[in-house]
């Protein structure tokens, strides 16, 4: 079987590829088994130096880079340089800091002061990464670095839509001199990363994508008893207060809204604006909107195409469903016969409720749904009414007000006067509650996250026999429970 590479601008054919099959599958993964062994063997720092290398090698390659993201998703040239830039900042900050992040650490003993207690971080072994087509080069080489740097090989899969990004950062690594065995790539679709899923030999699996595959692949390591990372999908809500500098929060949201098409976990779906401010801030985000740059037309774009023909359908559709329930679309696709291939036109739309797809499902594309509400309470109700827990974000001109209603959302990471930057941060931890996944990547708990916590308990004193072993003497029982008084009475 191939995989055929698709650029969705053109709709030509960039390169066929095999998918892999289980032989060739199982062959890679105990590639990377045998492989681990030299990988643990050496120091933290050391890693953490191979790591530096594929940096550099990567922005020598800067260019190349760039030009194959482009070609198969349809980004812009700024979108994939961007997929460079916040790649490398976190490469970046996992050689750094990794070592003492993943340094032991000396805990307290309590009461047996006796003894002394540590926390070391060891590797799973073998972890498997199925990585996702909307940002093919940050969302996998963040965590290849993070599970590399605790000491793990990796199995990764990257998306069927985009492996010959994944394909070039694996050249990358080769070339710098990484150990070629510690990272295998497979291509295919669910079939194979089933199979990594499966393994007896994958350790740790880390997804990042859709909810319903998320779901099915949390069943399926929890039948293992296998550890899992979920990053999966969001629907993300921005709300905006009366007294939110409403110049920024139009900026924010429109950017927000529309960076890299749409296709972002994080980016603004929902708005929620206090009534008393609503008219001004949708007249300039309508405004804001009607002058980015976007289409086949377009020689200077500032969004590029949707990647896939299934993800630009669901998008119209769901424009389509609004409208259809009484939505008003101010700009944009609110006509659905009008086709732009794989470009869809900013979007924005008023006049929705929660009866509508486009304010309860996900929707991946250059479209912002804004609700009109009487005041914060109500905004905080509506923002949390969703599964979802990824992303949000407040605007207002009182940061007391903006952290305590922080405390109130739902979600995992929150953006105060301001949208999406706190994935730019890489010591910030990155990660959602409920339906939008489980546990985390980035700082130190994502890079912590492929590791297993180890505690050491050792003897100072060498006796030859503890109070409480057995025989338990009457005075050691005396002592034990004038102690108990002492302490805890």
């Amino acid at each position: 079987m191939t995989l055929e590479c698709i650029n969705p601008v053109t709709h030509e054919q960039i390169a066929t590829l095999s998918v892999a099959s289980e032989k060739e599958i199982q062959a890679k993964i105990s590639l990377v088994k045998q492989g681990v062994e030299f990988w643990q063997a050496l120091c933290l720092k050391e890693r953490a130096r191979y790591l530096s290398r594929v940096r550099k090698h990567l922005i020598s390659k800067m260019d190349e880079v760039m030009d194959i993201i482009m070609k198969e998703t349809g980004k812009t040239d700024f979108d994939s340089f961007l997929e460079i830039l916040t790649t490398s900042e976190i490469m970046r900050f996992v050689s750094k800091k990794g070592p003492s992040i993943l340094s032991p650490r000396k805990r307290k003993t309590g009461l047996l002061k006796s003894k002394r207690g540590s926390v070391q971080y060891v590797p799973y072994g073998v972890v498997g990464i199925i990585s996702p087509w909307n940002y093919p080069l940050i969302l996998t080489g963040g965590p290849v670095v993070e599970a590399l740097m605790a000491g793990n090989g990796v199995i990764l899969k990257p998306s069927e839509y985009t492996p010959l990004t994944v394909l070039k950062m694996k050249e990358i690594f080769d070339e710098s001199g990484f150990p070629s065995d510690l990272l295998q790539v497979v291509f295919g679709a669910g079939e194979v990363g089933r199979q990594i899923v499966n393994s007896p030999e994958t350790k740790l699996i880390c997804f990042i994508g859709s909810v319903e595959v998320g779901r099915k692949i949390a069943v399926a390591c929890a039948e293992q008893l296998k550890p899992v990372i979920l990053e999966l999908g969001g629907k993300d809500p921005v709300i905006v207060l009366e007294d939110a500098d409403l110049e920024r929060a139009a900026r924010a949201v429109v950017w927000g809204g529309f960076h890299n098409a749409g296709q972002t976990c994080i980016s603004v779906e929902r708005v929620y604006v206090e009534e008393s401010v609503a008219g001004p801030f949708i007249e300039r985000v309508t405004e804001l909107s009607h002058n980015v740059r976007w289409g086949p037309g377009e020689t200077k774009r500032d969004i590029g195409s949707m990647t896939t023909d299934r993800q630009a359908e669901k998008v119209r559709l769901q424009i389509l469903d609004a409208k259809k329930k009484g939505a008003k679309i101010l700009l944009g696709e609110g006509d659905d016969s009008k086709s732009n291939g794989l470009y869809i036109q900013p979007t924005v739309v008023v006049d929705v409720d929660q009866t509508m797809e486009i304010m309860n499902e996900e929707t991946f594309g250059p479209v912002i749904a804004i609700s009109k509400v009487r005041d914060a309470n109500e905004a905080l109700e509506k923002a949390n009414s969703l599964e979802f827990g990824l992303n949000a974000s407040i605007f207002t001109g009182s940061g007391l007000k903006a952290r305590k209603m922080a405390n109130k959302i739902q979600a995992g990471n929150i953006c105060i006067n301001d949208v999406l930057s706190n994935y730019f941060c890489p010591e910030l931890p990155f990660g959602g509650v409920g339906a939008s996944g489980l546990g985390r990547l980035q700082g130190i708990e994502g890079i912590r996250s492929f590791a297993q916590v180890q505690t050491v308990c050792e003897d100072r004193l060498g006796l030859k026999k503890e109070l409480w072993w057995f025989p338990v003497s009457d005075m050691a029982k005396k002592v034990f429970r004038s102690l108990a008084k002492f302490r805890y009475g």
